[in-house]
């Protein structure tokens, strides 16, 4: 399972990153507010404006959460400043199916 947050100004670039890499099954939940260990807060007020976007994406196949991961890393490798940093963290499901 991955877990991914990102401000809203990077939400189209890495849905594209996502979609050239063939993941299929991710679910996004906008307009959330947070605070992230680097860059400005984001709670959507005059004093901290901007919101995040969430994606959680599950993976059947624990080597191809990796590889997105990677991705996700060069990625950020490429951030304009702090505040285009994804944050990313993952974690194993002990079950997952769609039947």
């Amino acid at each position: 399972m991955l877990y991914v947050t990102c401000n809203v100004s990077v939400r189209e670039p890495l849905i594209k990153l996502l979609e050239e890499n063939n993941i299929k099954d991710y679910q996004i939940a906008d307009q959330v507010t947070a605070r992230s260990v680097k860059g400005d807060p984001r709670f959507n007020t005059a004093v901290w404006p901007g919101y995040n976007t969430a994606i959680f994406m599950q993976f059947s196949d624990d080597k191809r959460a990796g590889e997105i991961m990677k991705l996700i890393r060069e990625f950020n490798k490429a951030a304009f400043n702090v505040n285009e940093l994804i944050t990313a963290c993952s974690w194993t499901l002990d079950d997952y199916f769609y039947d």
